[in-house]
C-alpha cells in the first residue's frame, strides 16, 4: 500500500506524485481550503490484472504523448468512481473530445493513448488489465478511451458490485480463485458493453508512430514463441528499416530487451499456474522462444532473483514471486512493489 499519513504535510503531494508516476504525471490543483493533501492506495495482483483501492485529494492527471512513448505502458485501466469524479471531462488524444464522470461511473482509459483529466477529491477502484486479455473479449476496447460505460444496462450494476466485492475479498483469494475472478470480471465488462459501440473519433486518433509501435508490440506478443522473431523479420513484416524499428522500440529499452522481458514474464506466469504444473521447465522455456536453456536460466534468475524451479515451488506452495492477491510491502512512505506489477501488466 501507499499512504501519505506518515509523510510531513509539505511533502505529501511530492510523495504521491512520485508514486503515481508509474502511470500518470500529476499536478496539484489550486488550494481551495486549508485541508492538507492526502492519498492512499492499496494494490492487489491478480495475475493478468492489478486491482487498486485509491483515495486522493483532487488533482490533474496526465499522460502526454511523450510519456506514452517513454514508459511503454500499453494497458487498459478501468476506474470505478465510488466518490467524486472527473471535473470538466476527459481530454483524450490530440483532439478536444471531452467526457465527464461522476460517482458510480466506470471509465475506460487506454494507457497507450494520451489523456488529461482534472479529478475532484475522489475514491476509486481501479483495475489495470493486460491489453491482450481485454482485447480477447472486447476487440475494439481502444475506442472506449475516455468514455464511461453506458448507463441503463443492468449488467453495469452487476459489474459495479462485482468490482467492489473483488476489492473487499482480494486478501482472501487464492491464486486459482483470483484467476477465476479475472475471467468473471472480463465477462461482466463485455456484458456491460453489449449492444453499445463507440464511434471512432478522428480528432483523437493516435499519431502514426504510436499506431505503428502498438501494432509492432502486438505482433511481438502474439508471436513470442516463433523461432524467427528477429529485428530483420519484424522490420520486413511492417515494411520499415531496422533503424526505424530500433527507434520506435528505443523508449522500451530496445527490441531485444523488450522481447526478453516479455518472454520471461510469460514463462513466470506459466510456472506460477497450477494448470501448467505437468510441463517441464524446459518445455515452458522453449514454448516462449528460448532456444538455450542455460541462457533462459541465467536471465530468469537475474530478473526474478530465483531459479525457475524455485519460482515454481514457491507458487505451488502459495507464495508466488508476483504475490497474487497480496498487498505491496511498505517502504518509507509507501510501496514500490506495485510499480513492478504495473510494468509486468503494461508490457
Amino acid at each position: 500500500m501507499f499512504t501519505t499519513d506518515s509523510v510531513p504535510e509539505k511533502d505529501r503531494f511530492a510523495a504521491w506524485r512520485e508514486d503515481i508516476s508509474a502511470l500518470f504525471d500529476v499536478e496539484e490543483l489550486p488550494v481551495k481550503d486549508e485541508k492538507p493533501f492526502h492519498a492512499t492506495f492499496h494494490a492487489y495482483h491478480f495475475g493478468q490484472s492489478v486491482v487498486g483501492d485509491l483515495k486522493a485529494t483532487g488533482g490533474r492527471y496526465l499522460r502526454s504523448s511523450l510519456k506514452v512513448a517513454r514508459d511503454g505502458m500499453d494497458a487498459i485501466l478501468l476506474q470505478l468512481f465510488v466518490e467524486g469524479g472527473i471535473e470538466g471531462g476527459v481530454q483524450c488524444g490530440v483532439g478536444n473530445r471531452r467526457t465527464g464522470a461522476v460517482a458510480g461511473d466506470i471509465v475506460v482509459f487506454d494507457l497507450g493513448q494520451s489523456l488529461d483529466t482534472i479529478n475532484s477529491d475522489y475514491h476509486a477502484i481501479t483495475i489495470l488489465w493486460q491489453r491482450q486479455a481485454m482485447e480477447q473479449v472486447i476487440p475494439e476496447i481502444a475506442r472506449w478511451h475516455g468514455h464511461a460505460l453506458p448507463p441503463g444496462n443492468p449488467s453495469l450494476d452487476l459489474l459495479r458490485r462485482h468490482i467492489l466485492s473483488c476489492r473487499d475479498l482480494a486478501p482472501r483469494f487464492s491464486m486459482e480463485e483470483a484467476r477465476r475472478m479475472e475471467e468473471a470480471t472480463l465477462a461482466l465488462v463485455a456484458g456491460a458493453m453489449a449492444g453499445n459501440t463507440v464511434p471512432a473519433d478522428p480528432a483523437s486518433a493516435v499519431p502514426f508512430d504510436g499506431v505503428l509501435t502498438y501494432q509492432i508490440k502486438r505482433y511481438i506478443r502474439e508471436n513470442l514463441g516463433a523461432s524467427d522473431l528477429s529485428p530483420r523479420q519484424i522490420a520486413q513484416r511492417f515494411g520499415i528499416s531496422r533503424t526505424q524499428l530500433y527507434a520506435l522500440l528505443e523508449p522500451l529499452g530496445g527490441i531485444a530487451r523488450y522481447n526478453l522481458r516479455l518472454r520471461l514474464q510469460r514463462c513466470l506466469a506459466d510456472l506460477q499456474n497450477p494448470a501448467q504444473a505437468h510441463y517441464q521447465i524446459a518445455e515452458i522455456a522453449y514454448r516462449w522462444g528460448f532456444s538455450n536453456l542455460g541462457t533462459f536460466n541465467r536471465n530468469f534468475r537475474k530478473t526474478f532473483a530465483a531459479t525457475p524451479g524455485e519460482a515454481r515451488t514457491q507458487a505451488l506452495g502459495g507464495k508466488p514471486l508476483l504475490p497474487l492477491t497480496a498487498p505491496s510491502s511498505l517502504s518509507q512512505h509507501g510501496t514500490r512493489d506495485h510499480h513492478r506489477w504495473f510494468q509486468a501488466i503494461g508490457l
